[in-house]
This record gives C-alpha cells, sequence and structure tokens, in this order.
C-alpha cells in the first residue's frame, strides 16, 4: 500500500466557546501504525472526531481527506466502510477480545 489514508489541513475545531484544536495539519499513511498521544484535554478525541466526521457542521473547519477524497464528498456508507468509531467511554461485554469489539463495527457491512 502506498499514498495516505487520511489527511487534514488546517483542521480547527471549537468545543462551546473554546477553540480545541489549532490549526492542526497531519498526513496518516496507508497500513501504518499511528499513535496520537498528550495529556487529558489536549484535544486527541476531538481530533479523532473531526478525522471520522463525527463532529456536527460548524463545529469543525478545514480540510480533511480520506483516501485522497475530500471526507464530505464520501457517501456516509462509503466511509463507514472505510473507518470505525469506538469512543472511550463505549462500554462492551467482558468476554469480548479487543479485536471482537472493533469487529462489531464491520458488521452491517458483511455479506449475510
Amino acid at each position: 500500500m502506498s499514498g495516505l489514508a487520511i489527511e487534514a489541513k488546517g483542521v480547527r475545531a471549537k468545543l462551546g466557546r473554546s477553540e480545541v484544536l489549532h490549526g492542526i495539519d497531519l498526513a496518516i499513511e496507508q497500513g501504518r501504525w499511528t499513535a496520537l498521544v498528550g495529556p487529558n484535554g489536549a484535544g486527541k478525541s476531538t481530533l479523532l472526531k473531526v478525522l471520522a466526521g463525527l463532529l456536527p457542521h460548524g463545529v469543525a473547519h478545514g480540510q480533511v481527506h480520506l483516501l485522497g477524497r475530500p471526507l464530505q464528498e464520501v457517501p456516509h456508507r462509503e466511509r463507514a466502510r472505510q473507518l470505525s468509531w469506538l469512543g472511550q467511554n463505549e462500554s462492551a461485554s467482558d468476554d469480548l477480545t479487543v479485536h471482537d469489539v472493533v469487529m462489531l463495527g464491520r458488521l452491517p457491512h458483511q455479506g449475510w
């Protein structure tokens, strides 16, 4: 694989009246493990929500591309096939492995 999985340019986001992301630029290559680290309240979860297109219109600004296409031009169903979201406060059954929980996001796209 080559190319970028996700690219962001000038990403800004507000939570309430406070701007928590200030012009973030990043490029994540396909097929690479990437970690986002920082202290509590630094904006990590907000950035991930922006990259996944999960924040309401008007909260986030800037450009996000998924596999070379502007995120807002990728139909919701196609976007769901490419990425999924599992928030830090989501609960899951204690008998599921991490892999099982992540794969639950793929269930709607299985060819039953």
